[in-house]
């Protein structure tokens, strides 16, 4: 049994998931939220715990039923307390802020995962760790997050999990240590050799902006229709395809770069979620997984890419240019985007030096992938 603290539930619901999940697993699981989530948070409490719905092959644990939850806490540092393992559903653009508050009270060698699609959190957090002096602690960060839920009260209905989730360590040198603890709740997770290969395989990078550029129109037609829109349905033309391709083989030259290894996207897709085809728009249209995604507000289109953006494209060109290699086309759809947002997409994001992507290509890959 691992003492796990789960902290934060934002819209895609993972803190919620693997609090319930994980506690079905036999895991000492404690539970905090942040104000802005507290309306789950309530009913949670008065029920002592989540009811876990769903079909049981979408958990870690396939078990479904009322998980009374060891503790729910106002308070989300005393929720950390002796935790082992702490998981961090928070939003991108405030994960720096909530781990800050949280840095001082963490058990001694500590293994903190960011649920996220990648956004390169543990390169981000590695000042904060430092300026508190918690060089003992393990950040672990993965290219997608592990499990997919919706929420009613304190209903949790699994929707599906990710298999064989690939985590990376900083320090690398101790991600054989910080596995062995994510094994014991993710029975099937993967060790990642550094946080550049999470950070350069990020799902939502790989995914989400040739579909959604080019499906701006019909995103925005259906919002004036007040209508919702099967985003990987519609948005998933052969034009999109191609230029995902493309985005891919520029990604995939970045890689190669860096040393680290270069999977396309659809092997990525096939990896986490199954699928048959070549090529993006193959892969995407033959997921069964992704197109039961269902349907989506038109604005998703808006809320992911000012998130993709400047977390996850704006640092791959970074890194292609420390590395020499051109990256035309992403630094073309970042301008666009640019465009579309009504913003400065160098400017809306963490700086190259928040991302620890300043000096030589060879000094960020020691950084990154070294002890």
């Amino acid at each position: 049994m691992t003492r796990v603290a789960v902290i934060g539930n934002t819209h895609r619901n993972l803190g919620a998931a693997c609090a319930a999940d994980l506690t079905m697993g036999g895991h000492e699981v404690h539970y905090a939220v942040y104000p802005d989530q507290a309306k789950h948070f309530e009913a949670v409490r008065r029920k002592g715990g989540i009811d876990l719905r769903g079909e049981p092959r979408y958990l870690f644990w396939e078990k479904t039923g009322f998980a009374r939850l060891a503790g729910l806490h106002d308070d989300v540092v005393a929720a950390v307390a002796d935790a082992e393992v702490v998981l961090l559903d928070v939003p991108m653009p405030l994960l720096e802020e909530r781990f800050a508050q949280l840095a001082p009270a963490l058990r001694r060698d500590a293994v903190v995962h960011v649920q996220s699609h990648g956004y390169w959190p543990a390169a981000r957090l590695m000042p904060i760790v430092a300026k508190a002096g918690r060089a003992d602690l393990m950040l672990t960060e993965a290219t997608v997050p592990t499990s997919m839920a919706a929420v009613e009260g304190e209903v949790v209905t699994a929707q599906g999990r990710r298999r064989g989730t690939e985590f990376a360590c900083h320090p690398a040198s101790r991600r054989e240590e910080a596995h062995a603890a994510l094994m014991r709740l993710f029975p099937d997770a993967i060790s990642a050799p550094s946080i550049l290969q999470t950070g350069l395989e990020s799902m939502n990078l790989m995914v989400h902006p040739a579909m959604a550029l080019l499906g701006v129109s019909l995103l925005e037609n259906a919002q004036r229709a007040g209508t919702t829109v099967p985003f990987y349905d519609q948005c998933n033309m052969p034009s999109a395809g191609r230029l995902s391709d493309g985005l891919d083989a520029e990604r995939m030259r970045v890689c190669a770069a860096y040393g680290i290894r270069q999977r396309p996207l659809a092997a990525a897709i096939d990896h986490y979620y199954g699928t048959s085809g070549t090529g993006a728009y193959e892969a995407i249209s033959n997921s069964a997984v992704m197109q039961g995604y269902g349907w989506f507000d038109p604005l998703c289109w808006r809320n992911w890419e000012e998130i993709d953006v400047p977390y996850a494209v704006v640092p791959l060109v970074w890194l292609a240019e420390k590395a020499g290699v051109a990256a035309p086309v992403h630094r073309g759809l970042a301008e666009i985007f640019g465009v579309l947002l009504g913003t400065d997409p160098w400017r809306m994001g963490p700086s190259m030096q928040d991302f620890q992507m300043t000096g030589t290509r060879d000094e960020i890959i020691a950084r990154f992938a070294g002890a």
